[in-house]
């Protein structure tokens, strides 16, 4: 079904990426490819796809075979016909504001009849129940149900090869337990399935085969049940989450301390509910994991604690000394969940000083150094990898050294190793007179990080 013979591949900067790959999937198999950030898995995916070459400006050696067609021969668009793609972030795939429309507009563009658009899409519906997402805003879908449109979209498309790219990087345990089920029925369907993960769990009992990348190379290849047989301690050392479910074990908060929320009050847009918190104290030296499901209002907590959420209306006390928005805008810093969006310079060493006034250049290289950028300090941010990227913004809000630090989801896409390397980089900006706050679904991440959860469930009410 897909065949790759040796292939290379490099970027302008001729720097080899993937270096002699060579591997054969059959039909209906699972594939995972997994292994540290950066160290090539997205590249095998998109060489597959045919977006490294076409629309990356790869340049790639060997050859790959889908269906027994060569896919230098094939345009982008026959490509797609053979394979279709999930992205780690889902807002990369829609062109269209209706949910209905996105799962068909693929279908219209290679010509189907409408008959034949309406039996794909009650096909889509028998095996995933998602009726519930027809004819909705995707702008109003939370993060699992965007990544749940897009394995769907995957499957009306037709292909009998579907790659994925951290498709679990931002979902909490539900939307990860649906996106399993979901993909074992494509599976079962007969399709082909390529994931690169990082966390791995939720592909056991579908998974046949691991190739473990490392800089560009396959260097080692496992079946499902050698796989599974690994012990936790051997996972880790060898760049790679638990393979099995890990259980949160972090207190929840003991609601002591000096910083205080008297009252929080906001209102979703889109529904008749809000947050609402009533007394709830944190303490200074400590660090807290705002946990809860995908759209359950954790970013919109912080954004309220920032001070950035103007509809939010609230009384917050440092001290017993009620701060302002503005007050609290001044003391904070966040790194956004999706870190595209606060990379703006033209080089990670300039990126992680930007806006800090009397920054020493060697406490800059040595944190780069702790986080294994140095050598990629002179790059343009937006061309590393997704989790090159996240610790870019993680080291830039190190150092500014803010009195409220806010992480939302700062180990998506994220290996063990560069998982565990944030957690000691985080609790080593612990100190008496600073809060940091961490939302995250890795709960690997938390039980390594928080001293306490703060579950933003319990304070989301009807308003």
């Amino acid at each position: 079904m897909v065949e790759i013979k040796n292939i290379s591949l490099s970027y302008k900067s001729d720097e080899i990426v993937l270096n002699g790959i060579s591997l054969r999937v059959e039909k209906g198999e699972c594939i995972l490819f997994a292994g540290r950030s950066g160290s090539g898995k997205s590249s095998i995916i998109n060489s597959i796809n045919g977006l490294a070459a076409r629309c990356d400006g790869a340049i790639i050696d060997g050859d790959i075979k889908i269906a027994g067609n060569d896919i230098k021969n094939l345009e982008l668009y026959e490509i797609s016909m053979l394979v279709s793609s999930v992205f780690q972030n889902p807002k990369t795939h829609f062109f269209n504001v209706n949910t209905t429309l996105e799962l068909l507009s693929y279908l219209e563009n290679i010509g189907l009849s409408r008959e034949e658009m309406d039996k794909r899409l009650s096909d889509m519906l028998e095996v995933f129940p998602i009726k519930h997402l027809l004819n909705r805003d995707i702008f109003m879908l939370s993060g699992g149900e965007k990544q749940i449109l897009s394995i769907a979209a995957s499957y009306i498309s037709g292909t009998n090869i579907v790659v994925l790219d951290e498709p679990s990087s931002n979902l909490d345990g539900e939307n990860i337990q649906i996106v399993s089920e979901m993909l074992a029925k494509l599976k079962n369907k007969g399709l082909t399935i390529l994931v690169c993960e990082h966390r791995i769990f939720y592909l056991m009992d579908i998974v046949d085969r691991v190739f473990l990348i490392q800089d560009g190379k396959i260097i080692n290849k496992y079946e499902r049940e050698d796989f599974l047989n690994l012990s936790p301690k051997k996972l880790n050392d060898l760049n790679l989450r638990d393979n099995s479910k890990t259980k949160l074990t972090v207190p929840e908060i003991s609601n002591e301390g000096n910083l205080k929320i008297r009252s929080l009050e906001f209102k979703f847009d889109t529904t008749n509910t809000g947050l609402s918190i009533k007394n709830l104290t944190l303490e200074t030296g400590k660090i807290y994991g705002i946990i809860g499901a995908n759209g359950v209002g954790k970013s919109t907590f912080i954004r309220c604690l920032i001070g950035v959420e103007r509809k939010s209306k609230d009384e917050i006390f440092l001290d017993r000394k009620k701060l302002s928005k503005k007050d609290r805008l001044k003391m904070s810093s966040l790194v956004m969940q999706d870190v595209n969006h606060q990379l703006f310079t033209d080089s990670v060493v300039n990126e992680v000083s930007l806006g800090i006034k009397g920054v020493q250049q060697n406490k800059v290289e040595e944190l780069l150094d702790n986080l294994e950028l140095y050598d990629f300090k002179d790059r343009h941010p937006m061309s590393l990898s997704g989790g090159q990227k996240q610790r870019v913004a993680i080291a830039s809000v190190v150092c500014k050294d803010s009195k409220l630090m806010f992480f939302d989801e700062p180990t998506s896409g994220m290996d063990y190793k560069n998982m565990i390397r944030i957690s000691g980089l985080v609790k080593g900006c612990k100190s008496n007179d600073r809060i940091i706050f961490i939302v995250s679904h890795d709960i690997e991440f938390l039980n390594a990080t928080a001293d306490y959860v703060v579950d933003i469930k319990k304070f989301k009410k009807r308003v």
